[in-house]
């Protein structure tokens, strides 16, 4: 097989978020590592490792998550989509059942009338399903399971010899329910080269890395999502994942998918895997074990990610607002609606590369906010300014919001601000100075900022007869230009109906010295204004600017001062200097269309 590296996060706020889930249950000493193997019994019971893979391969961990330790019962899920690929679904079920036992791992149930183990998760029902793996031998079964196991993996996994010479000396039970099952009709071949095989199996070292990935692969249809190679088929990836979420967790099977509520399968050597079908797989060790043989803290930790994080199977999703694939675009082409003078427009043009836009659509979940993570570790350097268009969000999944609260402070680290662009104003996931109605007031902050790091105030006054459009007419004009405009205050807040709606004295040009104009729409039914756009000071309007689709006004964000050029101003200009009229329907103008005739 291809052995390629598990792409490993160098940090971030999904590795911190697993780190406060460890850190808050490292203190926990309930139970014991297993003694009745007793090669276990010598492991340190202070490791504890968590680790996540999502279905982009990215892996990400906390604590000892690369110390290796057996597979234990934990292979039994895969070993069982390996029989299930090589015999067929019938076949398999003709000779182990699907049905929760409510009994211990090593139960000695079988079922009435067929001898059949009860399923695949229980010690006799993995007896069975092993030596259902295709091989002509014992030594070719098990070469096909460490193959596939290593597959599932993505790596070539290996035998701890010293624990499968424990296993096989201490193995007094699993050989009665062998022989036993053997007698019931369901185990053929010898017994003792059967046994031998799952022993073995039962003995191949992971880590909790390797646990997620392998858990990632189910969770993803089949398809290993560090190598990309398929190992088992859709279908048989669902029968697994199926049959873990009803008797993984052994007797303590309908607590979890009822507490937890995503399919795992425990072992004694102190692992548990987790797949959460179409997201993400788990791995976590911790060897001291409970009662009824699963890990003390790995319980408690995929308990605490469930509960904080929203990841309960069963949980309501809105047919109508799925996730969907995020899309992450520079600022280029999505820049604000912010009417502008040449110079910033200028300098904004110059450095596309600063403002980084990613757009989020449907309900954001785990998968979605995690590759939005991915998209913000990989920023390149110039970026400053990092934008998340949440307009198209629905409901947001508490694990994603506090993926995206940790992002934030992630990236404030780094020199970089996080803006969202959220109707719903979720200020739970950033801060409010962060967070913008829509994305055209958010894109417009990010400019602002830009703007000041470049030596540009965007908010400085720039006087009528100083402005891009006056410094372009012959001397001779600027006077009688200047002195056709009129001045008009507006206190912030205040607003006043748009040019086109003035029928007598009509505005045909509008210039912004100093403050800011927002032109706003009613649209039908809406509790405020829709915002369209804005300008700021240097900024030229026309009625062009000023579409009458909608009823509309023109509202002052902030103390403005504007100069008003109306069509009876237009036409004693034109009277007196004929000069500067043409100048202005030929000249055009820094954020609008050339000057409307009258």
């Amino acid at each position: 097989m291809v052995h390629r590296e598990q792409p490993r996060s160098p940090g971030g706020p999904l590795t911190g978020l697993l780190d406060e889930v460890r850190l808050s249950l490292r203190d926990l000493e309930d139970g014991e590592p297993a003694s009745y193997i007793p090669e276990l019994s010598r492991v340190d019971p202070d490791l504890f490792g968590i680790s996540l893979c999502a279905l982009d391969g990215q892996v990400y961990g906390s604590g000892d998550t690369t110390v290796p330790f057996t597979v234990q019962s934990v292979s039994k899920p895969f070993v069982f989509a390996l029989a299930l690929a090589d015999q067929g679904l019938e076949a398999v079920l003709a000779r182990v059942g699907a049905e929760p036992s409510g009994e211990a791992f090593n139960s000695i149930r079988l079922e009435p009338g067929t001898g059949r183990p009860p399923n695949p998760m229980v010690n006799a029902g993995a007896i069975v399903t092993s030596s259902l793996v295709s091989g002509d031998t014992p030594r070719a079964r098990f070469a096909r399971i460490l193959d596939g196991l290593s597959a599932f993996a993505g790596r070539s996994l290996d035998v701890d010899e010293a624990v499968y010479a424990s296993e096989r000396a201490t193995g007094d039970r699993n050989r009665a329910l062998a022989y036993l099952i053997h007698n019931a009709g369901s185990l053929t071949g010898d017994v003792e080269e059967q046994l031998g095989v799952y022993f073995r199996q039962c003995s191949v070292l992971v880590t909790c890395d390797d646990l997620a990935v392998m858990h990632a692969t189910l969770a993803g249809g089949g398809v290993n999502p560090v190598t990309g190679d398929r190992v088992v088929a859709p279908r048989h990836a669902q029968h697994v994942l199926a049959v873990m979420a009803t008797c993984g967790m052994y007797d303590a099977s309908g607590q979890w998918m009822l507490q937890v509520g995503m399919p795992a399968k425990s072992g004694v050597s102190g692992a548990i895997g987790v797949a959460l079908p179409g997201q993400f797989g788990i791995g976590v060790f911790s060897p001291p074990l409970e009662e009824k043989g699963n890990s003390v803290r790995g319980i408690a930790a995929c308990h605490t990610l469930s509960d904080q994080f929203g990841l309960h199977l069963m949980r309501a999703v809105d047919p109508q607002r799925r996730p969907m694939p995020p899309r992450s675009l520079h600022g280029a082409p999505l820049r604000s609606l912010r009417h502008r003078p040449r110079a910033q427009r200028a300098a904004l043009e110059e450095h596309p590369d600063r403002i980084r836009v990613h757009v989020l659509q449907g309900d954001l979940d785990f998968a979605t906010a995690e590759q939005t993570l991915r998209v913000a570790r990989e920023l390149a350097p110039a970026v400053g300014w990092f934008v998340l268009d949440l307009t198209r969000v629905g409901r947001v999944e508490p694990v994603a919001a506090d993926l995206l609260r940790a992002l934030g402070k992630d990236l404030r680290g780094r020199g970089v601000r996080m803006v969202l662009a959220d109707p719903d104003e979720r200020q739970a996931m950033t801060r409010a100075t962060d967070e913008f109605p829509d994305l055209g007031r958010a894109l417009e902050t990010c400019e602002d900022d830009l703007l000041g790091d470049l030596g540009l105030d965007p908010d400085a006054p720039v006087p009528l007869p100083v402005c891009d459009l006056f410094g372009r007419a012959d001397e001779r004009l600027r006077p009688a230009l200047a002195d056709a405009f009129d001045t008009l205050r507006l206190d912030a807040g205040h607003s006043v109906e748009p040019p086109a709606a003035r029928i007598g004295e009509r505005i045909v040009l509008w210039y912004v010295e100093s403050g800011r104009l927002a032109v706003c729409a009613d649209a039908a039914g809406a509790v405020s204004p829709l915002r369209t756009w804005s300008a700021g000071p240097g900024a030229a309007l026309t009625p062009a600017d000023f579409p009458g689709r909608f009823a509309r006004q023109v509202l002052a964000e902030r103390d403005t001062v504007c100069r008003t050029l109306t069509a009876a101003g237009l036409v004693e200009l034109r009277a007196r200097v004929p000069d500067a009229v043409a100048f202005l329907e030929r000249a055009p103008l820094e954020g609008a269309e050339t000057v409307d005739r009258p």
